[in-house]
């Protein structure tokens, strides 16, 4: 089993012995309240201000998705390569 442990803005790959199982470090621009894996590969973090999509072998940015006021997520599930909301509002109303 392979986890994601991050701390404020950074984030590492261990095992459930505390070992490191990539050599990877994902620097997130700025400290994610919440992170999910998505089945492409990615890792998706948002913060206060934007949402940043991360390759999981490299920690790449990948994407960023400017924003305000986004709200926490309930839950987050993937279906057919597409990430959905299930729960809670994590996208602000278009007029903000």
């Amino acid at each position: 089993m392979e986890l994601l442990l991050t701390y404020e803005d950074e984030g590492v790959y261990i095992d459930i012995n505390g070992h490191f199982t990539k050599d990877t470090v994902l620097q997130w621009e700025e400290m994610s309240a919440s992170v999910a894996y998505l089945q492409s590969n990615q890792v998706m973090g948002w913060g206060e201000k934007a949402i940043e999509l991360r390759s999981v072998e490299t920690g790449n940015l990948e994407g960023v998705f400017m924003h305000k006021k986004a709200q926490k997520l309930k839950f987050l599930c993937e279906r057919n390569d597409k990430c959905q909301q299930v729960g809670g509002r994590y996208f602000p109303d278009a007029r903000d």
